[in-house]
C-alpha cells in the first residue's frame, strides 16, 4: 500500500507470506517444520510479529486479513511503539472471517507500531533484566554454550559452590519463543534475590530464562533456526544443528537439578487450554522417596486455584530424557496462560515456586541423583517396569499406524 510498509529487520519478526490488495493487508502466518515424534504431531504455526510504517503526512486505517485454517483464533492483539518494550494489550477487535480472521489498524503520520497475536517479549529486554539483576542482586551469569547462531546460552546460578546438601531447583524459559513465558523466569528471579532470598538456605537455584536465543532474534514459533523444536525432539547429542540441546544437557550434566520447572505459556488457544503443569508417570522416577516427593509436589502444585494438570509422556521429549538420566522431578512444561495478562502471569509463577518450596522435604532428596552425577544406581526392576510401560503405550499406536499405511 502506499505510504505504509511493513517493518521486517526488527528482533522477532515473524510473518509468512503477505500481499497488499487495496488498504487489506493479507498475511500468511510462517510455518515452520511440524514436530512428528513419538506418534504425535506438534503444530506451533500459530503467531505473527510484524511492524508497520507510515511515511505520509497523516493517519491510515489499514485491515489486516490473517489467513488460517484450523488454529484458533486470538483473543487479543498486542501492540508495541518499538518492538524492544514489551507489547501491551490492544483495544484492537478481532472478527473471525471464512479464511481466518482480520483486525483494523490505524498509525499515526510518520509513526511505526508493531504488532502480534501473542504477547512477545524481546532478547534485548529479557537480557538487560537479568544483567541489572546480575549487577544488583547476586545472580552470578554462566555462560554455558552457543546457539546455532553463535549466541551466548546463559545461565544464572544463586550459589558460588554447589552445596549437595540442598536440593537444586532449576527453572527455565524461552524455548519456544512466540509464548512469552520468560516473565515467569524474570518473576522467580527478581523474587529469590530479594523478599525471596531467605530460601536460599534450603536450596539452590539455577535460572536459564532463554533455551532458544535464535528464535527470539530471527523470529520463530518453536524451532532453533535448524528447525528443531528441541522442547519435544531433544536432540541433545547434535551439536552441529541442536546445539542449544547439547550445550543445555552439558549444563545439567555439570549441574544435576533434583527439581526442573520449564515455563511455557498459552497465547492463542483461549479459553479451551487451562494453565497448569504437566506430570509424568510416577513410575519413571526411581526411588520410594523421589516418587513420594514428587506426588507431593504435584499435590502441591493442583491447590493453585484454577489450575488442571495434563499426564505427559513422550520419550523423545526434555523432561523424559532429563528423568532418565538423572532421575530429576520435572515440571516440564508448566503452562501459564497469556489471558493472566503480565502480573497474572508473574504472580503465578511466584505461587508455583512456592508451592514447590513448601512441598519439599530435603530430606527426601538427599540420594535421588542417578550415578555417575550422585549416589543412586537405577534398580533393573525399574528400569523392567519402565520398559514394558514403554511397550504397553506404543503398541496400539504402532498397530494403528500399520493399518493406516
Amino acid at each position: 500500500m502506499h505510504h505504509i510498509s511493513i517493518i521486517k529487520q526488527h528482533e522477532g519478526h515473524l510473518l509468512g507470506k503477505h500481499k497488499w490488495s487495496g488498504s487489506n493487508l493479507i498475511c500468511d502466518l510462517q510455518v515452520e517444520p511440524l514436530v512428528d515424534i513419538d506418534y504425535e504431531s506438534h503444530d506451533y504455526n500459530l503467531h505473527f510479529n510484524f511492524g508497520l510504517h507510515n511515511h505520509s503526512e497523516e493517519a491510515k486505517t489499514i485491515t489486516v486479513i490473517m489467513l488460517q485454517t484450523n488454529k484458533p483464533v486470538p483473543e487479543t492483539i498486542w501492540q508495541a511503539d518499538t518492538p524492544y518494550e514489551g507489547f501491551q494489550k490492544s483495544a484492537i477487535t478481532i472478527e473471525t472471517i471464512l479464511e481466518g480472521y482480520k483486525f483494523d489498524v490505524t498509525i499515526d503520520s510518520h509513526s511505526e507500531t508493531y504488532l502480534s497475536n501473542t504477547m512477545w517479549s524481546s532478547i534485548t529486554a529479557i537480557n538487560q533484566r537479568f544483567h541489572k539483576l546480575e549487577k544488583h542482586n547476586s545472580l552470578i551469569s554462566l555462560k554455558y554454550g552457543n546457539s546455532a547462531n553463535h549466541q551466548d546460552l546463559l545461565a544464572y546460578k544463586l550459589f558460588d559452590k554447589r552445596d549437595l546438601c540442598r536440593p537444586l531447583i532449576c527453572i527455565s524459559s524461552g524455548s519456544h519463543p512466540a509464548e512469552g513465558d520468560t516473565i515467569a523466569t524474570a518473576a522467580i528471579a527478581e523474587w529469590i534475590t530479594t523478599t525471596g532470598r531467605s530460601h536460599l538456605k534450603k536450596f539452590d537455584v539455577l535460572i536459564v530464562p532463554i533455551l532458544n536465543p535464535d528464535g527470539f532474534i530471527t523470529g520463530t514459533n518453536g524451532c532453533n533456526t535448524n528447525g528443531i523444536n528441541f522442547f519435544w525432539d531433544f536432540q541433545h547429542l547434535n551439536l552441529e544443528y541442536c546445539p542449544e540441546a547439547y550445550y543445555f544437557w552439558e549444563l545439567l550434566k555439570a549441574y544435576p537439578p533434583n527439581i526442573y520447572i520449564d515455563f511455557h505459556c498459552y497465547s492463542t488457544q483461549g479459553k479451551r487450554k487451562t494453565f497448569g503443569p504437566y506430570l509424568k508417570p510416577l513410575l519413571f522416577y526411581s526411588g520410594y522417596l523421589t516418587r513420594n516427593a514428587a506426588q507431593n509436589l504435584a499435590n502441591s502444585l493442583q491447590t493453585i486455584p484454577g489450575s488442571k494438570h495434563q499426564t505427559m509422556f513422550s520419550p523423545s521429549s526434555m523432561p523424559h530424557k532429563i528423568t532418565q538420566e538423572f532421575n530429576t522431578i520435572t515440571f516440564a512444561k508448566y503452562h501459564l496462560h497469556q489471558a493472566m495478562g503480565k502480573q497474572g502471569m508473574s504472580d503465578t509463577a511466584l505461587l508455583v515456586m512456592q508451592r514447590i518450596i513448601d512441598a519439599i522435604d530435603p530430606s527426601q532428596l538427599q540420594n535421588q541423583i542417578f550415578h555417575p552425577y550422585g549416589p543412586l544406581k537405577k534398580p533393573i526392576r525399574d528400569k523392567f517396569k519402565q520398559k514394558c510401560f514403554m511397550y504397553r503405550y506404543y503398541l496400539p499406536k504402532t498397530i494403528k499406524k500399520l493399518f493406516r499405511s
